[in-house]
């Protein structure tokens, strides 16, 4: 259907446009992160699905599926481990929330001497790393249950993702087209910025977050193969600061190998800081390039940085969110330069 506006009636439509648009996204904006991981997801699923599509000829079978291997390998798995780091900072909490929780920990006299020459009183010290202690776990422990009292709005959200998910995946391309011929780039603008979209967001899933798993597997497999306590949890935090890109886990096992070396636990000591060294900090130089490889095409630094604002910005989905804005953001940059290349090389 072709309509001509006069010009005022062209002003007229598009405010009516913007009105209605900013309207419905704050109508739904409760669901806006669901429906951003359904995309996530049926961006990183559309390859499996589409050679499932080669064996299962009908859509909606393939699809409910591929919905149904998610659900078993990702969703139960999340809940599980949800449950568990929720348990565990519970007791964490509990640990922590007496005056004297880290009193039990008797240093070697030669370190107690070692420490007060270089003028660190050992009482204060003690005093100040369980205050510490206390504020982390406190802040750990709400955490958790902030988690567990939004259940069912958890609930609510993943049916809600997994509903929206099933519908890009069955019906993805025709989508993709539908939102294509309303954006007025031109097609191959467009592919663009589609292509470096879909790239950084797969590129993103599969090594940050396989790279985080890996890392925080290794590091709670460590932690309870030498007895520390809640080592679920531990892996969890290894996993999350994995983002920090060559010391993010170490931030936890080095300091509990260094605890045990001094506590008197040298052989569990010496396991964690050499299996720290050797397995968990390893994976992020060797896991993360294999699976990213230069599907991303931005520097380290810019992806870190984008990361680290993502999740300031929009918590744990910033992880994804952050680098993919980044790098539209370039990409819409690189549109400009191209575009205006002539310009701004005689300006230049």
């Amino acid at each position: 259907m072709n309509v001509s506006f006069s010009r005022g009636q062209r002003y007229f439509f598009f405010g009516l446009l913007a009105v209605v648009t900013i309207f419905f996204l704050w109508m739904v904006r409760g669901f806006l992160f669901p429906i951003f991981w359904a995309v996530v997801f049926a961006l990183l699923l559309y390859p499996a699905y589409q050679t499932l599509r080669t064996y299962v000829r009908n859509d909606t079978l393939a699809a409910t599926l591929i919905m149904l291997g998610a659900f078993l390998l990702v969703v139960i798995p999340i809940s599980w481990l949800g449950t568990r780091i929720a348990q565990e900072a519970f007791q964490l909490y509990r640990l922590f929330s007496g005056n004297n929780a880290l009193a039990s920990i008797a240093l070697p006299a030669p370190i107690i001497d070692s420490l007060s020459i270089v003028g660190i009183n050992m009482a204060e010290l003690q005093t100040n790393v369980t205050s510490w202690a206390q504020s982390a776990s406190a802040w750990i422990f709400s955490e958790a249950l902030t988690l567990s009292s939004a259940t069912f709005n958890a609930v609510l959200k993943t049916l809600l993702m997994l509903y929206v998910l099933f519908f890009f995946l069955r019906d993805g391309e025709t989508l993709g087209r539908y939102i294509m011929r309303r954006i007025p780039l031109g097609d191959r603008k467009e592919r663009a910025l589609f292509d470096r979209f879909a790239s950084t967001t797969r590129a993103i899933m599969k090594g940050t977050l396989l790279s985080a798993l890996a890392q925080g597997f290794a590091g709670g497999v460590l932690f309870w193969l030498v007895g520390i306590e809640n080592a679920v949890l531990w892996g969890a935090v290894m996993a999350f600061l994995s983002v920090i890109p060559a010391v993010g886990p170490a931030l936890v096992w080095l300091p509990a190998g260094l605890i045990l070396l001094a506590t008197g636990a040298l052989v569990p000591g010496i396991i964690v800081l050499a299996g720290g060294a050797v397995l968990i900090s390893p994976i992020d130089n060797i896991l993360k390039p294999m699976l990213v490889g230069r599907e991303i095409k931005m520097p380290d630094a810019l992806v870190l940085i984008s990361i680290l604002g993502g999740l300031g910005v929009f918590g744990v989905a910033g992880i994804i969110v952050g680098p993919v804005v980044a790098a539209l953001s370039l990409a819409v940059w690189d549109m400009f330069a191209e575009e205006f290349e002539e310009e701004l090389t005689t300006q230049g």
